[in-house]
């Protein structure tokens, strides 16, 4: 007789010795919890808890965990329910352990935090909420669970309602995606606790999203979790309501609308919130796919209007609306002529984009030839030294706006003053700003220039000085009377100085302000005179103009702070400014300065004259100069200011007369006391010591700016232009630039005066700024010499063919091995690649080759889509998939009908077959690539390059000019257009692509371009680079394939392939000349090649050299290639080779 059978044991004694033939954590949870409920539950109420423990552990083979998970949460739950309630509880638990006994195990474990927040009367309705989402497949159990055990989280913010709501639309979604539902769980515990009160309503939102497109769920709850967040509670819930009402009505971007519309309204006044949410919500009841338009340009109409004129605006397009939706969309874009005028109306703005073509003509007009109007904002983005977005300026070559003008009431003023910062910064450029000369003798002034040193020559004379008086001091010689030793004949008693380095300087401006120790000083003076030279000419020029332009002068003065709040050498600037901009009357200055500022007042005066020219504003600062660096920068009180008198200057002295001693400028300028020890420079107790050291470099602070003067950048903007100059063939006779090199941009501009940069100093990241800086206007350089004839990376290394192995000492410098088919062997790290990021150029060339061959650009895309259907393939007979199996169902119940155990594989679903390629597209950039096409049947081998460097350089310049000169069509254009119809075709299917580029001259220089990394996304820059594909020097091609082949390793791809493309045979300087050298090319070509597929890659070559089949025999051998009959044949080729070979 078993236990069990034994009537005298009480059932719970019973049921324990049931429990013992289960694993042992189910006997050790139910004796801690029996233990625990004995006091608390009548016998009864224990025996039936005992009992439903051990038939859920019964159930299935693991059930024994869910009864493990109950009795260990029995007594917890005990507490919180009466015992009625707590056997239903325990019943729950069993049917779901019927169903699944993970599902059981999760519902246990929640259940002692989830019943202090959930009412008896729910456990049900929480069970059967969770159970929805299970279907019998693991990731349906999965997700189950995990609404179990979020439970207690979400119900700290949900009521019992929400959380059912939030179980309905987990249940729509995990139809179409399990992963999806699970991801927008994890979503909604994090969102849903800060937008309380709003939480039904956006799960009712997610919900419609669901089912309308489930994709968008991920998105959405990402967009709320950043912007709805952000928003006040009162305005969470029309907003949420209106992108409910957009999704139902077509919009269904809800996602955007969320964004946008947040966005929106925490950038309009608080008081006009509400009033913004029910102008949307009036256009979405008109036109649904208008209203996120409005939402997006509110921020952009409300700088041109007030809130009262938007709302004028908004009810004209509410009219619109009413004939259709496309009214509607383009009237809230901004885009249609109704909406423009009627904007115009209400505004009195004048935005650059309605008036640059105006402005244009206008610059026609004043200096007889065209000059390119841009919005200031875009200068700024290049970050090449230029950071006021919003002030105008020119960089000698484009003159740049603010992107609106809104100073003024009426639209007249605003477009005036557009004419009036425009007239100024031509000014700079029509009248010589920027062509300053160094060694141009001034019109008004006796030149001191020329008899100044320079701050780097007085630092170099020093440092001479200093190892002179060292040498002096050291080892003094030991002379024994009566022996010694006569100087021989010509011998030099002193040691003969070291010579001194010529300072070379990048631009004329940058060597006149190598003259000052506190250049920042010196700019300024230099901006005010400049800038008051060039307000003279216009006076005198453009009459026509002037009403306007003593209007903002007058503007400008008004705006000026109070000179009596600046410290003396300031104020005296200011003193300065405020001259410039015409005042006369009430100019206060330091008491104990009035003879400074009369000489001050004087020279600008003297310089705001037609007769002055570029080099008398720069006579005119040396002079200012040394007035004021004498000068402290100590704070005053307000009764050291005095008012200065106007009287006329010719009482104190004559015209011809300067205002300062030129000997005593340059005795100042060389660190030495004045001859004379008298003037205001005279230093008090007795110092000869001047102010050159920096002492009150500190506290001095340029002045505030004058906003229709704009940004003046004179450094930067004379080397941009001269570059800009030199493109256009208008540089002077020799004015020929020497290559500029990235040392000499640095030295340019860790000295130059308007690069004292606040943003960067003393911040962690500084450096890095600066470097990208001067990355950047790198890159511009090369954008104004296209060919890059005189912005080079230094002169090239010229290295001995017979030489040794190379070894690399820079960054992004790599060297690779040659093969010598005569030796038989490899000439170990023979070749140095540089690898450099081509840089940009405009979209236009990409954007016009699709336009241009529209028809082309539709075949090639319905061949690409023909190999989309391959990457998908049905697979059947699954646990989990996206629909049942029916044949594995039938089967199934067939097993069932015959009591054979069926298989639980009854699903299927599409397993994407993913297309794991990797291409690497190798261009041969080499000069030749600049003919014609209809010249390309000129033998190709005619590489007749000199071996001597510079005879070679000017041998390619030759070669490039024509280019500047084309007419026509070249080879690397027709490159150009078929590497763009490819990459458009190859975002469809989404391979893993890069585009190379190479070239160089000699195995030392390598070059080789990246214009999109195998890794890179394809963004605009991608067109942009393609853009600046041009033809350069030779083509070595062994080394580019051995990098190319680096890359393509460093990748993850099944099918790896490189493409490389060339017009021609393999050549460069004792690569590829007469006789056998041609055949060493060849075999180092072919060879690498051999590389490539020894690695897993797959070479191809296409050559558009009809005599190509000559060497190709040789180099490709056993690889696939194509001799294209006729280049012109190229940009529709291309992409049928690509798909042949990746497919």
């Amino acid at each position: 007789m078993t236990s069990s059978d034994d009537p005298t044991k009480p059932a719970t004694e019973v049921t324990r010795e049931e429990l013992k033939q289960f694993p042992a954590p189910v006997l050790e949870r139910y004796d801690i919890a029996f233990e625990k409920l004995s006091g608390r539950l009548a016998d009864e109420t224990i025996q039936q808890w005992a009992e439903e423990g051990l038939e859920i552990t019964r159930k299935t083979v693991r059930s024994w965990e869910a009864a493990a998970e109950f009795f260990d949460a029995s007594a917890a739950v005990q507490r919180q329910l009466p015992s009625g309630q707590f056997l239903k509880w325990a019943k729950t638990g069993t049917s779901l352990c019927e169903d699944s006994p993970s599902l059981a195990v999760a519902y246990f474990k929640a259940s002692p935090k989830a019943m202090l927040r959930l009412r008896p009367r729910y456990i049900d309705d929480w069970a059967n909420v969770c159970r929805a989402l299970y279907r019998g497949t693991w990731k349906s159990s999965a997700l189950a669970c995990r609404l179990f055990e979020a439970t207690p989280d979400l119900l700290e913010t949900l009521s019992f309602e929400e959380f059912c709501h939030f179980g309905e639309f987990l249940e729509i979604l995990s139809r179409r995606s399990y992963d999806q539902a699970g991801d927008a769980l994890g979503a909604g515990i994090e969102l849903f606790p800060k937008i309380t009160g709003d939480v039904d309503r956006f799960i009712n939102l997610a919900q419609i999203v669901a089912e309308k497109s489930w994709r968008e769920t991920a998105v959405l709850f990402d967009s709320a979790t950043a912007s709805l967040v952000e928003l006040g509670s009162n305005h969470r819930a029309p907003l949420i309501s209106l992108a409910r009402r957009l999704v139902i009505t077509g919009v269904s971007d809800a996602a955007g609308v969320l964004k946008e519309g947040a966005n929106t309204v925490n950038r309009v006044a608080a008081d006009s919130r509400d009033r913004l949410l029910e102008m949307t919500d009036s256009i979405a009841a008109v036109s649904a796919p208008a209203a996120p338009e409005f939402l997006k340009n509110v921020p952009d109409v409300l700088e041109r209007v007030t809130f009262e004129q938007m709302a004028q605006w908004q009810l004209e397009g509410v009219q619109a609306a009413r004939d259709s939706d496309e009214a509607a969309v383009s009237y809230f874009k901004l885009e249609s002529p109704r909406s423009l005028e009627m904007m115009d109306s209400l505004s009195s703005s004048i935005e650059l984009s309605r008036v640059r073509d105006v402005i244009q003509m206008y610059s026609l007009a004043l200096t007889g030839h065209n000059i390119d109007v841009q919005a200031a904002q875009q200068l700024t983005e290049k970050n090449i030294g230029w950071f006021q977005g919003e002030l105008p300026t020119t960089e000698g070559t484009t003159i740049y706006m603010p992107s609106v003008i809104n100073r003024y009431t009426t639209k007249e003023e605003n477009f005036g003053f557009f004419k009036v910062i425009t007239t100024h910064q031509i000014g700079h450029i029509e009248f010589g700003s920027f062509a300053f000369d160094f060694n141009v003798p001034s019109n008004l002034f006796e030149d001191l220039r020329p008899k100044l040193p320079g701050a780097t020559e007085l630092q170099a004379a020093k440092l001479a000085d200093e190892t002179a008086k060292k040498k002096m001091i050291e080892k003094p010689g030991v002379m024994i009377f009566g022996h010694e030793s006569p100087p021989a004949s010509g011998e030099q008693t002193a040691e003969p100085q070291e010579e001194t380095k010529t300072v070379e300087f990048l631009t004329d401006m940058s060597r006149f302000f190598d003259l000052f120790q506190e250049r920042r000083l010196a700019l300024d003076i230099f901006t005010v005179l400049e800038s008051s030279r060039i307000d003279g000419y216009v006076d005198e020029l453009y009459p026509g103009v002037m009403q306007m332009y003593q209007m903002v002068r007058l503007a400008a003065l008004e705006s000026r702070p109070d000179v009596k709040d600046l410290p003396a050498r300031e104020a005296l600037v200011e003193f300065m400014i405020r001259v410039s901009l015409g005042q006369i009357d009430e100019m206060i200055v330091p008491s104990e300065h009035k003879d400074a500022a009369r000489k001050l007042r004087r020279l600008i005066r003297q310089i705001t004259s037609i007769d002055a020219i570029v080099e008398d504003a720069a006579e005119a600062a040396i002079r200012a100069y040394s007035i004021l660096i004498d000068i402290k920068n100590d704070e005053l009180e307000d009764d050291d200011f005095e008012e200065l008198e106007d009287e006329d200057d010719s009482e104190d002295s004559s015209d011809d007369e300067d205002v300062v001693d030129p000997e005593e400028v340059i005795q100042q300028f060389m660190g030495m006391a004045s001859p004379d020890g008298d003037g205001e420079g005279e230093k008090e107790d007795g110092s000869d010591e001047q102010d050159f050291e920096g002492e009150g470099e500190e506290d001095y602070s340029s002045p505030q700016e004058v906003d229709y003067r704009g940004e003046f950048k004179p450094e930067l903007s004379q080397l941009l232009s001269q570059m800009q100059m030199m493109e256009s063939g208008e540089m002077s006779e020799g004015g020929e630039m020497e290559p500029i090199t990235q040392e000499q941009l640095e030295e340019m501009m860790k000295n130059a005066p308007e690069m004292e940069m606040e943003q960067t100093d003393g911040e962690e990241g500084g450096d890095q700024q600066v470097s990208e800086m001067i990355e950047n206007l790198m890159k511009e350089l090369q954008k104004r010499d296209p060919e890059n004839q005189q912005f080079q990376p230094g002169p090239s290394q010229h290295v001995d063919e017979d030489g040794g192995p190379l070894t690399t000492t820079e960054p992004d410098t790599f060297t690779y091995p040659e093969w010598d088919f005569r030796a038989n062997e490899y000439k170990p790290d023979w070749c140095m690649v540089h690898e450099k990021t081509m840089s940009d150029g405009e979209p236009n060339f990409f954007r016009e080759t699709l336009a241009d061959n529209q028809g082309l650009v539709a075949q090639i895309k319905r061949q690409f889509e023909l190999v989309i259907p391959e990457m998908y393939r049905k697979q059947k007979r699954l646990e989990d998939g996206e629909e049942h199996d029916l044949d594995a169902v039938l089967e199934a119940l067939i097993d069932l009908r015959v009591g054979v155990s069926p298989d639980e594989k009854l699903f299927w679903r599409r397993n994407k077959n993913e297309r794991s390629v990797a291409v690497a597209f190798l261009l041969d950039l080499s000069a030749s690539t600049a003919e014609a096409i209809d010249e390309a049947k000129k033998p190709s081998d005619d590489w007749g390059a000199p071996d001597d460097p510079v005879e070679y350089m000017v041998w390619l310049r030759s070669r490039r000019s024509e280019g500047l000169r084309r007419t026509y069509k070249r080879i690397i254009d027709v490159e150009k257009e078929g590497i763009t119809l490819l990459v458009n075709s190859l975002e469809m299917i989404g391979d893993m692509y890069g585009i190379f580029g190479f070239s160089g001259y000699g195995r030392e220089n390598v070059e080789f371009y990246t214009i999109k990394d195998l890794d890179e996304k394809f963004s605009d820059i991608v067109p942009r680079r393609i853009d600046r594909i041009a033809p350069l020097h030779a083509t070595r091609m062994g080394p580019a394939i051995r990098h190319t082949i680096t890359k393509l390793n460093e990748v993850e791809a099944r099918s790896r392939f490189l493409f490389l493309i060339s017009d021609g045979r393999p050549q460069d300087r004792g690569y590829s000349r007469e006789g056998v050298e041609k055949e060493y090319a060849v075999h180092d070509t072919r060879q690498s090649l051999i590389e490539a597929r020894q690695t897993g890659i797959t070479p191809f070559c296409l050559t558009v050299d009809k005599a190509g089949h000559d060497y190709m025999k040789t180099m490709m051998d056993d690889f696939a290639y194509e001799v294209l009959p006729d280049i012109n044949l190229l940009p529709k080729r291309l992409p049928q080779l690509y798909r042949n070979l990746t497919t």
